[in-house]
């Protein structure tokens, strides 16, 4: 198919709000260069894909409810059966390759869309992956490793537990039966190890040296910077009629929460002296109506969260990297709850930082809550590190310089860089 400029082919998991819009982003900064198209399994925010004015494909095998909850429950170490079966794999396979064929994309641009890790190499297309840096080898090596839960009980020295952690996350060779059986059949050959059978060609990193203390990076990596959702419009209305006699809270949980926990947290902060926005409306579902009575619990749905600097006190989030990222541009403290590892090791890069505080979710409770609460609302230091953060934060134009590195290296030839 024939179109005015050479196709970029964006596809994240749009079950994953984070992923969705980190390439909507980085796409408004291509548009004038590429025509770019997006390509995804599960409808959940291919609306944001619409509403950013790009064409959305919606490829077959389409992702169910129940797909998206098992990857999660995988996601979380909460679970091992994933929906990747051999049937669904190739199918999504054919899928991708199929678009590939029709478009003749210079490059596809991915989140953790796994399957593409065959399909467009068995099609011969550069592949680039939008991540954090917790994602990577890298970071197991060099990085401020954050342990699991599960191995911060000190029955050995941290020192030694971390060494062991890092040892044994840099040497798993695992790889589910599926793809290993099907990048054989497409000529692919996957990384002996698991970690390094993640990276693309070439890996956009979102994460800032100045978080990470890592200033080298394989060939095949760049720093990108931050790169976070920027919904269109502006805050509603209500936004500036809310009560300042009580501190203002922003609780989300981005795309990894589900109902269950954003209700428990609901139900703590309904009791405590704060104002509370919450957009998880769409999570919620008709169980938002529980808090309608509630005068300090605002529900609603997603807002252009990279405008709530001087309107909010405190932030409560889970810890996806987009999320972090816009909590800091706030300029003020945030409590994390991570509900899987790279969660947890983003929060811990701005606990490190000084303006964060990660709160366990096994420790969650309205006494415990408070106590974070307050430290957070109190602590001077902790407020001018948020100040801090906030500059370095907003000082880097990630999308834009993610635009650019792949405009200078797509549009001369289709290769990836050296």
């Amino acid at each position: 198919m024939r179109t005015l400029n050479k196709v970029l082919l964006f596809a994240p998991e749009t079950f994953n709000l984070a992923e969705t819009t980190r390439s909507i982003e980085v796409a408004k900064k291509c548009c004038n260069t590429f025509t770019c198209i997006f390509i995804g399994y599960s409808t959940k925010y291919a609306y944001l894909i619409e509403e950013a004015n790009f064409t959305f494909i919606h490829l077959e095998p389409h992702l169910t409810e129940k797909d998206v909850v098992q990857i999660m429950k995988v996601d979380q170490m909460k679970g091992i059966k994933h929906p990747f079966t051999y049937k669904m794999l190739k199918h999504r396979i054919e899928s991708e390759q199929r678009i590939i064929h029709l478009y003749q994309p210079v490059a596809v641009v991915i989140g953790t869309t796994l399957s593409l890790f065959i399909s467009a190499r068995a099609c011969q297309t550069p592949l680039f992956y939008i991540k954090p840096l917790t994602y990577t080898k890298i970071y197991f090596l060099k990085g401020h490793l954050a342990l699991p839960p599960i191995l911060s009980q000190k029955f050995l020295p941290v020192d030694i537990i971390k060494k062991l952690y890092r040892k044994i996350a840099t040497s798993i060779t695992y790889k589910p039966k599926a793809f290993q059986q099907l990048a054989k059949e497409y000529g692919v050959q996957l990384p002996k190890l698991t970690i390094d059978a993640l990276d693309a060609d070439h890996n956009l990193i979102t994460t800032l040296p100045e978080i990470s203390g890592i200033s080298n990076l394989p060939s095949n990596y760049t720093y990108v910077g931050p790169i976070y959702a920027k919904l269109e419009g502006e805050l509603p209305s209500w936004f500036d009629e809310l009560p300042r006699k009580l501190p203002i809270v922003y609780f989300a949980m981005g795309s990894s929460g589900g109902k269950e926990i954003v209700l428990k947290m609901l139900h703590i902060l309904a009791a405590l002296p704060l104002t509370v926005v919450c957009p998880m409306k769409r999570t919620l579902g008709s169980s938002a109506a529980i808090f309608s009575q509630h005068e300090n619990i605002y529900i609603c749905d997603l807002l252009p969260a990279h405008k709530l600097a001087g309107k909010i006190d405190l932030s409560i989030i889970h810890g996806g990297e987009g999320t972090v990222q816009t909590a800091c541009l706030t300029g003020k403290p945030f409590i994390g709850m991570g509900l899987q590892q790279e969660q947890v090791a983003n929060i811990n890069e701005c606990v490190l930082y000084g303006n964060a505080i990660q709160l366990r979710k096994k420790d969650l409770s309205k006494k415990v809550l408070l106590s974070l609460i307050e430290s957070a609302l109190h602590d001077d230091e902790m407020q001018q590190k948020a100040k801090s953060m906030q500059k370095l934060m907003s000082g880097v134009d990630g999308p834009s310089n993610a635009a650019q590195f792949l405009i200078k290296n797509l549009t001369n030839k289709n290769s990836v860089p050296s």
